[in-house]
Order: C-alpha cells, then sequence, then structure tokens
C-alpha cells in the first residue's frame, strides 16, 4: 500500500469530477484545522470545536463509504497515530498531563480527518486527471490574468502532487530490494548499516526521478 496512490475503479467518487474532488478536501483541511491549535483543556472542550471536529469526521466517513474501499485504505496512514502519540509525549514536558492528553488527541484526530480524506481523494483520482483539474482552473485565471498561463503553474502543481506517492512507493521497493538482498539477521549492530544504505538509494532514486520531472518541466515551458 503506497500513500497517496492512484486504484482504479468504478465507484461514485471515481465518477466524480476531480476538480471538485480536490476543492472538496483543500475546503475540509481548512474547517478541521480551524482556529488553529488548541492547548488546554478547557479550550478542546469547547461545544464548537467538539461539534466541527465530528462534523468532519462524518463527512470523511461518507467519503469512505463512496469510495468503495476496504479498511486497507487506512494501512498507509497510520503513521499519523505515531505522530500523535510522540506530539503528546513532548507535550507532557511542557504542559500538564490533562491539557497535553486533550491537546494531542484533538491535533490526532483532526489529522488523521485530513489525511484519511487524502487518502480517499488520491485512490480514486487519477495523475491525469488531477493535471486536468488544474489546468481547467488555469485556463479560466489565465483569461482574467493572461500571464498565468506563460508561467504555466498547473503543470508544476500537478508534477509536485503526483510526486508525493512516488517518494512512498520508492521507499517501499528500495526496502523491499534490501530485504530481498540481506539474510533474515537481526540485530542493532546489522540493522543500522542496512538502514543507512536504504536512506542513500532512497534519497538517490529521488534525486534521479526529481532531475526527470525538473527537465520534463523545463521541456513543456519551453515549448510553450
Amino acid at each position: 500500500m503506497t500513500l497517496f496512490a492512484y486504484r482504479r475503479g468504478s465507484t461514485p467518487l471515481h465518477r466524480l469530477n476531480a476538480s471538485l474532488k480536490i476543492l472538496f478536501l483543500i475546503t475540509l483541511c481548512i474547517v478541521t484545522f480551524a482556529g488553529g491549535m488548541y492547548d488546554t483543556l478547557d479550550s478542546v472542550l469547547k461545544s464548537s470545536i467538539i461539534i466541527r471536529t465530528l462534523l468532519c469526521l462524518a463527512v470523511t466517513i461518507v467519503l469512505f463509504a463512496t469510495s468503495g474501499r476496504s479498511r486497507t485504505s487506512f494501512k498507509p496512514v497510520k503513521f499519523v497515530l505515531i505522530i500523535g502519540a510522540l506530539m503528546i509525549l513532548f507535550r507532557v514536558f511542557n504542559q500538564s498531563l490533562p491539557d497535553a492528553l486533550a491537546a494531542g488527541l484533538l491535533y490526532t484526530i483532526r489529522f488523521l480527518i485530513t489525511a484519511i480524506a487524502a487518502q480517499i481523494v488520491f485512490e480514486t483520482t487519477s495523475p491525469l486527471e488531477i493535471k486536468e483539474s488544474f489546468e481547467a482552473g488555469q485556463e479560466k485565471i489565465s483569461k482574467m490574468l493572461p500571464f498565468i498561463k506563460k508561467l504555466n503553474p498547473a503543470l508544476a502543481l500537478a508534477l509536485a502532487i503526483n510526486f508525493i506517492p512516488q517518494v512512498f512507493a520508492t521507499w517501499n521497493q528500495v526496502h523491499t530490494a534490501a530485504q530481498a538482498r540481506t539474510l533474515n539477521k537481526k540485530g542493532l549492530l546489522r540493522t543500522i548499516p542496512i538502514v543507512y544504505c536504504e536512506i542513500q538509494a532512497f534519497f538517490s532514486c529521488l534525486l534521479y526521478q526529481a532531475e526527470i520531472k525538473r527537465k520534463a518541466l523545463l521541456n513543456r515551458s519551453s515549448s510553450n
């Protein structure tokens, strides 16, 4: 499972216009995190925050139900729980335990809502659809601001967004290749050099792929 990777399908969410899905995701993220961070138990327990968070959670559940995905879609976003646990741990050193737990749990729930929504949106929206949606928006804006078409930000945005799943896919490939080529021996002294080599290979592959995308972007920009 790769984070934000496209999955073929014919669900209602797959057939929905890509621009609407991206606008919906942006709106959901803004509404979910509206008001910034809340640092105390009293601020977290305000009815407006609880109601808004529950509504955003309900929207994400509906989104999941219409996407036709199984529970495996949650697997790539499990990192959110680790980040949430670390945030609570770090807050404990600066705040009281109730405040740290409340603020950390709220952040984790909000982050989880947006991460799952993003996972579902990008699972049901192909890279080509993302590119075409940005180009359609750029075409409308360029009618009022002609210089936008020359800058061609739609291509850069599409390449940047579609590069995200490639990052996670590359790490999966590097890690799988390393496991296939090393003996199944456990131990910290053996694990550290393997992980170090994996990280080196990972960044090397990413730099190579980024350079290819950079050249493609330059070629496309010069042709326009």
